[in-house]
C-alpha cells in the first residue's frame, strides 16, 4: 500500500470529499493518493473491529463468514462508489473474485432510512405514510422519501424520490467559521502559530457548534499563547479573561445560515417531488445540530406534521447499514436513476408534431421525418422461486426519475 516511511507522520483530513467530482477542492498534493488514504484507513479500521470481534465470539467465527456494507453519498457517481469498493480490495476486507454481494454498497439516506424505520411507530407513522430523511453529516447532505407499505410479510419501504445531496455538510460551516476568526484577527493574525486557528476551529467544531441556537451568544476558549498579545484592543473583537464572546448574531448570518439555507433548498425539492409527507428525520452528526433542525422546523411546519431527529441521530447510518445487511430486501421499490434508450425517426405528422422536430430530407426527396429518444418499452425477465416471469417497463420520453421497479 502507499505509504510514507516509519520516519514520517502526514495527518490527512477531509480526503474522501475529494471523491464528489462536482466539488471545487485545492489540488490534492500529499504523497499519499486518495484512494490510498481511504484504503488504509479501511485497512486499519477493518484489522481492529475484526481483532475485537473474534475476540468476543471466539474462533469459531472466521472473517470468510463476515459480510460487509459501506455507506456512500447518494449524490456520488458510479466512479466514485468503484473507488470505494477497490479500496475495500486493496484493504484486504475482501477479495476481487468475491462475490459482489459480499461488500454491500448503500446510499446514507437508505441506511438511516432503515434506522428511522424502526421508530415508525414512535412516531405514529403508518401504512401509506411518507416520510423524508435528511442525512446531514460533515461532507454531505443527502436525501431522499420512502413510502410505508404494510402487510402480511410485514413493514416495508419503497422510494418516492430519487436519492439526492450536495456538498454542504458541517465541514462547511466550520470553514465559514474559520473565515470569520480570520477576519476577527486581521493582521496580528497572519502572525500567529500555525496550530492556532486550527486549534479554536475545533474547538467551536465540537463544543460550540451542535449547541448553538442562533440566540444565545456562544464563548470560545482561547488557548494560552502570547500571540493574543500582539491585538491592540482586543476587547473590540469580544475577548476579554481568556475568552471571546461569538455574537449570535455574527454566527447566524455569517457562519451557519450559507450552509443552512442549500440544506433548506434541498429538502423543499424533495418535499415538491414527494407532493405529500408525514415526517422529516434529521439524521447525521450535523442533523443533530440544534439551529438546523429549528431553522427545519420553522422553515417546513406548516407542510409536515412531524420533524424530529431520532434517538442517537449520529448513529443512524452506521446502524441502519447493519440492517441493511441483515435484511436487504426491506426496500421493495425504487426509483430508476437512469435508462436506456433508442434513438429513432418516424414520419414527421403535420399539425400534431411541433414544426421544431422536422429535421432533413432524403435522397432530395421532401420526406419529412421527426427524431425522439427514450425508449418507450422494454420487456425485463427474471426468475422467482424457479419460474420465469415477464414484465414491462415504460418510460416517459426518456425521463428515468418517473419510472420505478
Amino acid at each position: 500500500m502507499d505509504s510514507p516511511s516509519k520516519s514520517e507522520y502526514i495527518q490527512l483530513h477531509q480526503y474522501k470529499t475529494y471523491l464528489d467530482e462536482g466539488l471545487a477542492m485545492k489540488p490534492w498534493t500529499n504523497p499519499v493518493s486518495v484512494p490510498a488514504a481511504i484504503s488504509d484507513y479501511l485497512y486499519a479500521l477493518h484489522e481492529y473491529a475484526a481483532d475485537k470481534i473474534l475476540q468476543e465470539f471466539g474462533p469459531s467465527y472466521s472473517r470468510k463468514r463476515f459480510r460487509y456494507c459501506l455507506t456512500v453519498p447518494a449524490m456520488w457517481s458510479d466512479k466514485a462508489k468503484d473507488v470505494m469498493r477497490q479500496a475495500a480490495i486493496r484493504a484486504n476486507i475482501i477479495k476481487e473474485t468475491d462475490h459482489p454481494d459480499r461488500l454491500m454498497l448503500v446510499s446514507e439516506p437508505e441506511a438511516a432510512a432503515l434506522y428511522c424505520e424502526r421508530a415508525c411507530k414512535q412516531y405514529d407513522l403508518v401504512h401509506g405514510d411518507r416520510f423524508l430523511i435528511c442525512d446531514a453529516g460533515g461532507g454531505t447532505v443527502d436525501l431522499i422519501v420512502y413510502d410505508i407499505t404494510t402487510s402480511s410479510e410485514g413493514q416495508r419501504l419503497s422510494e418516492v424520490t430519487k436519492g439526492h445531496g450536495a456538498s454542504c455538510g458541517s465541514m462547511f460551516i466550520d470553514l465559514n467559521f474559520g473565515n470569520l476568526l480570520i477576519k476577527k484577527f486581521g493582521a496580528p493574525g497572519d502572525r500567529f502559530p500555525s496550530n492556532i486557528i486550527p486549534t479554536l476551529v475545533d474547538t467551536f467544531a465540537y463544543q460550540l457548534k451542535p449547541h448553538f441556537d442562533g440566540i444565545e451568544d456562544m464563548y470560545l476558549a482561547l488557548p494560552r499563547s502570547s500571540c493574543f498579545d500582539d491585538i491592540k484592543d482586543p476587547e473590540a473583537i469580544g475577548i476579554d479573561g481568556g475568552y471571546m464572546c461569538l455574537k449570535a448574531s455574527e454566527l447566524k448570518n455569517i457562519v451557519f445560515e450559507p450552509v443552512v439555507t442549500r440544506v433548506l433548498t434541498l429538502i423543499q425539492g424533495q418535499l415538491d417531488k414527494a407532493k405529500d409527507c408525514s415526517a422529516i428525520f434529521m439524521v447525521g452528526g450535523f442533523g443533530s445540530s440544534t439551529y438546523l433542525l429549528n431553522r427545519v422546523k420553522q422553515e417546513f411546519h406548516g407542510m409536515v406534521k412531524t420533524i424530529s431527529a431520532p434517538y442517537k441521530p449520529e448513529a443512524a447510518v452506521v446502524c441502519g447499514a447493519v440492517y441493511v445487511g441483515l435484511s436487504p430486501k426491506t426496500v421493495t421499490a425504487r426509483v430508476t436513476r437512469r435508462c436506456y434508450g433508442i434513438k429513432v425517426m418516424q414520419r414527421f405528422e403535420e399539425g400534431i408534431d411541433p414544426i421544431t422536430l422536422k429535421r432533413f430530407e432524403i435522397n432530395g426527396v421532401n420526406i419529412e421525418v421527426k427524431l425522439f429518444f427514450g425508449l418507450s418499452e422494454i420487456k425485463a425477465v427474471g426468475i422467482v422461486q424457479g419460474q420465469k416471469y415477464f414484465t414491462r417497463l415504460r418510460f416517459d420520453s426518456g425521463d428515468s426519475s418517473k419510472s420505478r421497479f
